[in-house]
Order: C-alpha cells, then sequence, then structure tokens
C-alpha cells in the first residue's frame, strides 16, 4: 500500500451501502486537515474525527476522475490569512458531519500571514468508491469561494472564447467584420465596416469621379445639387 491514501470509515461504507441499495445520494459538504498532533496520521476504517483538526471549509469541487470512474476528487482552498500549523491528515464530512472519508497527507507547513509569508493552498482528496453516482456535493454559496488560479483561467477562457452574444443596434456584442464583396452587397445586418473597407467601397462606387477620395466625395456632392436644383428640389 502506498504511503499516503485515503479510505472510506465504516460510516462511510455504510452510507455508500445503503445510498446504492435505495437510490439516494450522499451529501458531501466539508473537509477538514489536521496535523496528527505532530505525529504522522495512518487512516483507519474506526475513525470518526481527524487526530486533530485545524481547520474546515466547504468543499470546493467534487469531480470524478476521468481516467478512473470510481475515483472522486475533492478539493479544499485554504486563503492565505489561515495556517500556522503542519497539514499531516485530511477528511470529508458530509451535511451531517459524519466523516465519511479519512487520510493521511504528505507533511506541509500552511504559512499565515502573521508569521510573515502567506499562500494560498489547495488540498486534493482522492476516494475510491464503488458508486460514484450515489455521492454529489452540496455547496453552501455563502461561504464556498474560488481560489485566484480558477478566476484567472476562467476569464482567460472566457476573454478567448466565442460564446457571447452577436451585437445588434440597441445593445454591444460580437459582431464580425465585413470584407468589400458582403459591404456592396449591403444587405447584411451583422457585419460591420472598418475605415479600410469603407474607404475601399467608396472609392468603388465613386469611380469615375474623380482621382483622390476627396475629388470623387466633392465632385458627386455636386452632381447631386446640381441634378436636386434642376429638378425643383433645392
Amino acid at each position: 500500500m502506498s504511503q499516503f491514501f485515503t479510505l472510506l470509515t465504516a460510516t462511510g461504507q455504510d452510507q455508500l451501502t445503503q445510498a446504492m441499495g435505495f437510490g439516494k445520494q450522499i451529501a458531501l459538504t466539508q473537509m477538514a486537515v489536521g496535523d496528527g498532533g505532530g505525529q504522522p496520521a495512518p487512516p483507519t476504517e474506526s475513525q470518526t474525527t481527524l487526530v486533530n483538526e485545524v481547520y474546515r471549509a466547504g468543499v470546493v469541487t467534487l469531480t470524478v476522475d476521468e481516467q478512473n470512474p470510481n475515483w472522486l476528487i475533492a478539493e479544499l482552498v485554504i486563503p492565505t490569512d489561515v495556517g500556522g500549523w503542519t497539514i499531516r491528515e485530511i477528511g470529508l464530512f458530509d451535511t451531517e458531519g459524519n466523516l465519511f472519508a479519512v487520510g493521511n497527507f504528505p507533511e506541509t507547513y500552511k504559512p499565515n500571514l502573521a508569521a510573515g509569508s502567506g499562500r494560498e493552498i489547495t488540498v486534493r482528496m482522492t476516494i475510491q468508491v464503488s458508486d460514484t453516482a450515489s455521492v454529489t456535493l452540496s455547496v453552501d454559496q455563502s461561504v464556498v469561494f474560488a481560489t485566484r488560479t480558477f478566476v484567472q483561467t476562467a476569464l482567460t477562457s472566457h476573454a478567448q472564447s466565442r460564446d457571447h452574444p452577436d451585437a445588434t443596434t440597441t445593445a454591444k456584442g460580437f459582431v464580425q467584420l465585413a470584407n468589400t464583396t458582403t459591404g456592396a452587397a449591403g444587405a447584411s445586418t451583422k457585419h460591420a465596416l472598418t475605415p479600410a473597407s469603407g474607404k475601399a467601397l467608396i472609392e468603388q462606387q465613386l469611380s469615375g469621379y474623380g482621382n483622390t477620395v476627396d475629388q470623387k466625395m466633392a465632385n458627386q456632392a455636386g452632381a447631386i445639387r446640381l441634378r436636386h436644383y434642376f429638378m425643383g428640389q433645392n
């Protein structure tokens, strides 16, 4: 067996059996870490608590491993302002505070800001269960929070995606640039012209009215004014 591992407690095993037998789900809500009382803390099935719990908070994510469909992966985020102890044990709890799974953890010192150094730590716990569909994550939105890395990744992914609404004449959004062919057709309501495309279209439409855009605009404007004058529209 590996030096570091997790296992279902006797309570967790009984919960899973009941859930599979009656088609119910186990709602897991919190994770905790402990320092083992200053000593290594190998997990046992009979445990109902950690040896010496030092921090507990809401589970951030609970997912099924992509490579192993019987593995659940739970994650806990410990913020920068919490710490001053060494993590040696981890536990996963249900909505009623029952210890569902427990594991030992490689000794990891978690500093806090008061000690002059602070860092955010994500603790990951992998549990093997016979039916992952029987387990679900129940999140308290008032206490759970996202890591900086998660937020930055999400923002970057969103910025680089094309999953945005189209622009309209009354709302901002994505818009596709038109080429000269689309612009000249004049039928699209979902494209926009760049100044360069607009200039090209003007030159195309005003060909024969001079050598420059200014000359063409002036000559055509003059022709329009003369036309209006002779037709009595001045």
